[in-house]
């Protein structure tokens, strides 16, 4: 069983076939419960804001269609890792720990290990239920959920690009697809923008690194009218420090070659 929200919703079978509901109502009921996971909802809010404008009785109704609708793919079962549950009061979706996308996203940024981090970015293909049509009176219901994986995958790029290992590595790899994928979505990211001025850095690749930083200031001054963040600026800063140290030549009185500076930028082994 799969269960993908990050990136838009799609559901995969144990036996690999995707699973498709009657409406688009119920897919993102079914999306509603899986991101409560096992605490659920009641019965009473999930009708009035799925159902708005109907009476209470109507809207239960509906709501009782689209369980129905949803308990046929997933009936219960010994068996079954995912399944519906709950009493009048309640609904729940219960489901294992791998079964869903932002489950096992979750985890592995709690376990936070450079490996655990690595994984998270290759799972974060886009936003919460991203290029579904969310109808206006649920935007309310699912903008938390937006929001919240929004800033997750931010703090994401941001500490994996910081605790990358050698350059070339499957972490580096990870780091930069999820960059790359944040600012599709939002050129103005500057978290992302940070993410690949570092992998650029630590490649040795200086000039591909400020030509990123230039990318950011264009994308905020066109977009939002804005500056870079000081933590943007101050890395740009300490790049171009590091490249004129890198071309510095002696003068024609001088005798020495200038010494690099310690820069608070990752380093090469070789730099």
């Amino acid at each position: 069983m799969r269960i993908r929200l990050l990136g838009g919703l799609e559901i995969t079978s144990p036996e690999r076939r995707p699973v498709r509901f009657a409406t688009r109502k119920t897919s993102l009921l079914f999306a509603a419960l899986v991101l409560a996971g096992r605490r659920g909802h009641r019965r009473e809010l999930l009708s009035e804001a799925f159902w708005p404008g109907r009476s209470n009785g109507q809207a239960r109704n509906s709501l009782r269609q689209a369980l129905v609708d949803i308990r046929r793919s997933f009936p219960t079962s010994k068996d079954a890792t995912v399944y519906i549950d709950g009493d009048q009061e309640a609904i729940a979706l219960i489901a294992g720990p791998d079964d869903a996308d932002i489950s096992i996203f979750d985890r592995k940024l709690e376990d936070g290990r450079v490996a655990d981090l690595a994984y998270a970015a290759d799972l974060y293909r886009g936003g919460v239920l991203a290029g579904e049509a969310i109808p206006e009176e649920l935007d309310e219901w699912f903008g938390p959920y937006l929001d919240r994986y929004q800033r997750k995958a931010l703090q994401l790029v941001d500490r994996l690009s910081l605790a990358l290992p050698i350059p070339g590595s499957a972490e580096e790899t990870a780091c930069e697809g999820l960059a790359e994928r944040l600012l599709a979505s939002d050129p103005t990211t500057e978290a992302a923008h940070r993410a690949l001025i570092r992998i650029h850095a630590q490649r040795g690749h200086e000039n591909a690194a400020l030509r990123q930083f230039e990318l950011c200031r264009n994308a905020l001054r066109k977009h939002l009218d804005a500056e870079p963040e000081a933590e943007t600026s101050s890395l740009a800063a300490s790049l171009q420090s590091r490249e004129r140290i890198g071309y510095q030549r002696p003068g024609p009185s001088s005798g020495v070659v200038s010494l690099p500076q310690v820069l608070s930028v990752p380093a090469r082994h070789d730099d």
